[in-house]
């Protein structure tokens, strides 16, 4: 198994802004009906179809979550990436957690690349750490990465720096699976050094783009986040279709509507 932990300062979202965000994401799923998008015949033979926008559920004070698919096929392979955003209570959030599937097939070797990512936010452990008050024993941040050859584990936990800013540390375990376990554990030791540099070098260019765009997002105020968040789901809902529904679309109520 190897271990690597990594520091990176980011500019903050206040509360306010991201619950709005949060509501603006439940409002977008009752105005909007899932429905697939036409698929894109190319020159080189590729088809690509999507994104398919789906709202899975849309109770305000239970769950509210979206689900885009893309796919693109090609003579000799297929990709299909699946990610689904939620979160728990819009009228008052408690947790968002996010899930991404990637799937390939058709060329040989294709499907040591399919792997699927998990994350879950506990809002209310987050801003508790970054307010500056005594931190829950669990990270608020967690997530794992599961690839065929390999599982990592990660973590992240903030707490307030001098300036007003988060200095959130990023911790990751990773292990191998099945025949990669010993190759993992002898690249462990031969490359540890190397590992950790481009980890953290990974997570400092994160936070570089990070800390260039998120403070204009958050000038920009409700209004602004707002208008961006709907022209970015209604971008993925509404490409290369009529905008009336098609059949095979999906839709899930959550109890008690």
């Amino acid at each position: 198994m190897a271990r690597f932990q990594h520091t990176v300062t980011l500019a903050p979202v206040p509360r306010r802004l991201l619950e709005s965000c949060l509501g603006t994401l439940h409002d977008l799923a009752e105005d909007t009906r899932a429905q697939d998008t036409a698929a894109e015949d190319t020159a080189d033979g590729r088809s690509r179809t999507g994104p398919t926008f789906t709202v899975l559920a849309r109770d305000r004070r239970r769950e509210t979550a979206v689900e885009v698919v893309t796919e693109d096929h090609g003579p000799d392979h297929r990709v299909r990436l699946v990610c689904a955003l939620g979160v728990r209570s819009a009228a008052r959030p408690r947790e968002a957690w996010l899930t991404a599937t990637l799937r390939t097939g058709g060329g040989k070797g294709r499907g040591h690349l399919d792997g699927t990512a998990r994350l879950r936010l506990d809002l209310g452990g987050w801003w508790q750490a970054t307010g500056g008050r005594r931190r829950t024993a669990a990270a608020p941040l967690s997530g794992t990465l599961t690839h065929a050859l390999a599982r990592a584990t990660v973590t992240a936990a903030p707490q307030p720096a001098p300036d007003g800013r988060w200095r959130v540390t990023v911790r990751a375990r990773v292990r191998g699976r099945s025949f990669a376990r010993p190759l993992l554990a002898v690249a462990a030791l031969l490359l540890r050094a190397r590992a950790r540099r481009t980890f953290a070098e990974a997570l400092d260019d994160a936070a570089e783009r990070w800390n260039a765009h998120v403070p204009a997002w958050v000038d920009a105020g409700e209004s602004g986040l707002r208008a961006t968040l709907t022209d970015a789901v209604r971008g993925a809902h509404g490409a290369g279709s009529s905008g009336q529904g098609c059949s095979g679309a999906r839709e899930a109520h959550t109890a008690g509507e």
